[in-house]
């Protein structure tokens, strides 16, 4: 509810009302927004002074804005002529009127002859001090409808505090406001980054594996090799860099689906156990017997978790050394994820460092009826160079690594621990690390995950099974690519001529339809790229769309950069069919294109 204007009055404004106004619109409080520290405050005086009407009101040129408003029924927002804190605004001190129908300045005004009939009025000026300024932004006020003369200097000092500690919420909040912001715009940064690299990725990668398809000498197919290898750190360090990205602006999702932990662990094993041996380490490998392999959580990112800290642990152990990983489970009790406890890193061995024999301690508790789930706890340990204490702090944060000469000398960019920490948080579990420079380091990670049974993992594997069936004889057809980078296009066209289909090759969303329209019932399928000039792939789709009946249209698959989590979604939800994003290796591509040539065909049947 809004009071509305009174006749026109005189009223007080302030030297600096303009750069007081633009001040204010800073800190976004001209508005109906609820703001809980705000809240908070009321509901505080309003127990230390006992007065019926408490709140916190800004105003701009023409509107008084009332905060956290208690005791006025609907009334957020009053007229500027009416609002009694203009005057509190000149005030050096708290500013208060024991009976308003007494004073000249309000006997006339609406909130005090008609239905709120204010008398007491007490307001302190919320003062803020900036750019070497002083400005008063506000007011803290409390008001009453009987006369009230019994409000002292006591009374004043503690209401000036109650001023002040509004004025450090309001600059607390901006503060928060600019930090996410910039966090926003980091995350958007990053992802934008990896969009733009994956394209020319997928062209190194693609004129690579085109290139080591021809005659090549002994020595070019070591140099081709090189490359390779080359272009699996780079994209690794790019899918980091992603990760990262998601997290830092709450993209991350993670999954809770079955699946079979022993498959998962040794899949992670076989997957370095070749690095490994050609290093010249010993990778041991433990799996408690007694552990379910059958869980409910996300495969792909435990895994990326675990690879992360095998990776890192061969990557910083010289040869003859030894790595071990131990998967072991904790019974019928689940972590409690306190933050003191989570952030906390360890590498005093006197310290509550998590091992078998600590295990029951603090860190976890009992739960009498929780028969289907456990902790889940794996150790990753090697014998490698270790961390310095000073350095420990750090190796969890992305922009602020533990030793630079370590990445110099031993590669990599140190988000891999940082992205590992965010999923273990995002899971509800915990990573500690225990580590001597120059004997080793242990990373011990505990996840709550609920046990299943066998048969509930493979009615769910039945009805999930998303693998594609090789064809007893490949489809061929006619595709239509939009596409306006001419090296990425080149590399998809050599791979689809390479299955033997037909490609025609058009460079924006434009031209696609208009090529399209020409010979509608020519093309079985479309792969469409997203950022394009002219028109984009997503735009292109959606006219697609209006312009013919989807019977008529064949699939569309968005080739695409962008990997953001959701990014998948959206081009589905636009009308296209599948999503391959960048870089793509051929037989990824051409097996999506059989799938979506036996499916066409299929329907069509």
């Amino acid at each position: 509810m809004t009071i509305p204007n009174s006749p026109k009055r005189s009223y007080p404004v302030a030297a600096d009302e303009v750069d007081r106004i633009s001040k204010l619109k800073k800190y976004q409080v001209l508005n109906h927004n609820d703001e809980p520290a705000f809240s908070r405050l009321t509901e505080l005086a309003k127990l230390f002074f006992d007065m019926p009407v408490v709140t916190i009101t800004f105003m701009d040129e023409e509107t008084q804005y009332l905060k956290s408003v208690h005791g006025l029924v609907d009334i957020c927002t009053t007229a500027r002529e009416v609002a009694i804190c203009n005057y509190t605004l000149l005030s050096d001190g708290v500013f208060v009127v024991a009976d308003l129908s007494k004073d000249s300045r309000f006997d006339q005004n609406p909130l005090v002859t008609e239905s709120t009939h204010l008398r007491f009025y007490a307001g302190a000026p919320i003062i803020m001090h900036e750019d070497n300024k002083t400005y008063r932004l506000g007011s803290f006020c409390l008001m009453d409808t009987e006369p009230y003369y019994g409000f002292d200097a006591k009374q004043e000092k503690l209401l000036a505090q109650f001023a002040m500690m509004a004025a450090d919420a309001l600059q607390l909040q901006d503060k928060q406001r600019v930090a996410k912001h910039a966090n926003e715009m980091k995350s958007d940064f990053l992802a934008n980054m990896s969009h733009e690299i994956r394209t020319p990725m997928n062209g190194i990668i693609g004129m690579v594996e085109m290139l080591s398809e021809t005659k090549l000498s002994q020595e070019q197919q070591e140099y081709v090799d090189n490359i390779k290898v080359s272009n699996e750190h780079l994209l690794a360090i790019i899918n980091g860099i992603l990760d990262l990205s998601k997290v830092e602006s709450g993209k991350m999702t993670i999954d809770a689906i079955p699946m079979n932990l022993s498959t998962l662990c040794n899949e992670v094993v076989s997957l370095f156990a070749i690095k490994a041996r050609q290093r010249g380490l010993i990778l041991d490998y433990h799996y408690m017997e007694s552990l379910s392999p059958y869980v409910q959580g996300d495969p792909v990112r435990l895994k990326q978790i675990m690879v992360n800290l095998v990776n890192n642990a061969i990557k910083f152990t010289r040869e003859g050394g030894r790595v071990s990983i131990d998967v072991k489970h904790v019974p019928n009790c689940c972590y409690i994820n306190d933050k003191s406890k989570n952030d906390k890193s360890r590498n005093d061995e006197s310290d509550d460092v998590l091992t078998d024999e600590t295990i029951s301690g603090d860190s976890i508790i009992e739960e009498s009826n929780t028969q289907e789930n456990m902790t889940l706890y794996i150790q990753v340990t090697d014998t490698g160079v270790g961390i310095k204490p000073e350095s420990v702090d750090a190796i969890f944060d992305a922009y602020n690594q533990a030793d630079k000469s370590t990445h110099r000398l031993y590669g990599g960019t140190g988000l891999g621990l940082s992205v590992c920490k965010s999923l273990v948080d995002l899971m509800g579990g915990c990573i500690n690390v225990d580590s001597v420079v120059g004997v080793g380091t242990t990373f011990t990670v505990l996840l709550p995950l609920p046990t299943i049974g066998e048969e509930q993992y493979e009615s769910w594997q039945d009805s999930n099974d998303f693998t594609m069936i090789v064809p007893t004889q490949e489809r061929s057809g006619h595709i239509l690519l939009v596409e306006d980078d001419s090296v990425n296009a080149t590399i998809a066209k050599k791979a689809l001529n390479n299955s033997g289909h037909t490609v025609t090759h058009v460079t924006d969303g434009q031209q696609a339809i208009e090529t399209f329209a020409l010979y509608p019932e020519r093309y079985d399928l479309i792969l469409m790229d997203h950022h394009m000039p002219i028109m984009d792939g997503v735009q292109a789709t959606i006219k697609l769309h209006e312009l013919y009946d989807p019977q008529v249209l064949p699939p569309i698959i968005a080739l695409t950069a962008n990997a953001m989590d959701g990014e998948r979604e959206k081009y589905l939800n636009v009308g296209m069919q599948d999503y391959c994003t960048k870089p793509f290796k051929q037989e990824q591509l051409n097996a999506l294109v059989q799938y979506w040539l036996m499916h066409k065909q299929s329907s069509a049947d």
